[in-house]
């Protein structure tokens, strides 16, 4: 199993147990949320972070992109940066608004990333996996966590 492949099991994983959490404290919404968001953006982000980093031929690859090249180092670092202020709105405990803050840029980042790999895919004819799964899994994430931050927002004092 090649490692870009291991790094998406893990991604996925990382956000089910975040819905897990979530479903397992839906009584609550504000704390569903609050697990939810850091798992999501800890898994989506942070294993990103990693991939970027620690194998970026791999995940240049897995793109459908020839060479890694600076950018994909920095793209890492500020997977790394956002993942790293999600666990400490977590900790810290920072409230409804923060989490959804870090959410938010993650959903947002990721929104504007799948209509990359779309474009890519449509005009510059990179046929990569994550070319088509980028946008489609980006809506599915969008439905499924948005409903979620609403209520927290809704039972926030």
């Amino acid at each position: 199993m090649k490692i870009s492949q291991v790094l998406e099991i893990a991604r996925f994983a990382g956000v089910l147990a975040g819905f897990w959490l979530a479903f397992k404290n839906v009584s609550d919404p504000t704390l569903a949320f609050h697990f939810l968001a850091v798992w999501v953006v800890a898994s989506i982000a942070g294993v990103a972070a990693i991939e970027s980093l620690c194998f970026p031929k791999q995940a240049a690859a897995a793109s459908g992109y020839a060479d890694p090249g600076a950018y994909q180092r920095q793209s890492g670092i500020n997977n790394l940066a956002v993942t790293i202020m999600s666990l400490v709105v977590f900790f810290l405990h920072w409230g409804t608004e923060a989490e959804a803050a870090i959410c938010l840029v993650l959903l947002i980042f990721l929104s504007l990333s799948a209509i990359n790999h779309a474009h890519s895919w449509w005009r510059a004819g990179n046929r990569s996996w994550r070319g088509i799964t980028r946008p489609l899994g980006t809506l599915i994430l969008l439905a499924a966590v948005l409903p979620f931050m609403f209520r927290a927002f809704i039972a926030a004092p």
